[in-house]
């Protein structure tokens, strides 16, 4: 006869939005249960949210949207390849809506293209994960950076917008700090890498990959450090190449 207060008790069951509130406090209990989850639902909701609030204070950041804009039409100068007023003016004007309709995709295919980098840290550690649970670790650990689509109509309130430089000024970053005329692009973008959520999610990645593959922190670590690294260089590759 078995012992049922010897018996491993199976770790308690969350809902979808509970999940995605307690990882931000409770990560390793959240990626325990959700070893065998599906990454799909969590992809689609966060896409959503993010959707929603870029929709709903487009107007608050629109000011930083045409900076970004007017920044890429200054580098181009500089360069010695100025636009054309007419294409400069369907710029500034794109700028906004090829933000409001890349920051859903971003959120809802993200994950999926940080769980190959996963894997692939995975496998040079020689660690037991999945790719379908290397998806759901990457969305779940994702979830602090719907903070910064939220902070930054919040900043866009209390800042002035005659001021804007770029969208790198309402970012919780180094890059706020620097001129983006004066700074190289590659450097600007490594920067704009370095900020609150992206950190706190390389965090939660670290603990996630340690718990569903059952391997030490420093492990987990190492693994977050190589899809962090590898992503970096290719969001980098474009700057470096304008």
């Amino acid at each position: 006869m078995t012992n049922p207060e010897g018996a491993l008790s199976a770790p308690k069951q969350g809902g979808l939005f509970e999940n995605l509130v307690e990882v931000l406090y409770a990560p390793s209990a959240v990626f325990d249960r959700t070893r065998a989850a599906k990454a799909g639902k969590y992809a689609l909701v966060t896409a959503l949210i993010v959707m929603v609030v870029v929709l709903a204070t487009k107007n608050l950041v629109m000011p930083w949207f045409e900076a970004q804009g007017d920044l890429a039409l200054k580098l181009a100068a500089a360069k010695g390849k100025p636009i054309p007023e007419a294409a400069a003016s369907a710029m500034r004007a794109s700028t906004a809506w090829g933000v409001v309709a890349g920051a859903p995709l971003v959120a809802l295919i993200g994950p999926y293209i940080n769980a190959l980098f996963l894997l692939l840290g995975a496998k040079l550690m020689k660690a037991p994960l999945s790719y379908a649970q290397a998806a759901t670790v990457a969305v779940l650990a994702g979830v602090p950076r719907l903070f910064s689509w939220i902070l930054m109509p919040v900043q866009a309130l209390v800042l002035d917008g005659a001021s804007a430089r770029s969208l790198m000024d309402l970012s919780l970053s180094p890059a706020r700090f620097v001129d983006p005329e004066k700074v190289p692009q590659p450097v600007l973008a490594l920067l704009g890498n370095l900020d609150v959520f992206h950190l706190w999610q390389l965090a939660l990645t670290a603990i996630g990959v340690a718990v569903v593959a059952r391997v030490s922190k420093g492990t987990g670590v190492l693994i977050a450090l190589i899809m962090f690294g590898i992503a970096a260089i290719l969001q980098l590759a474009p700057s470096a190449l304008m």
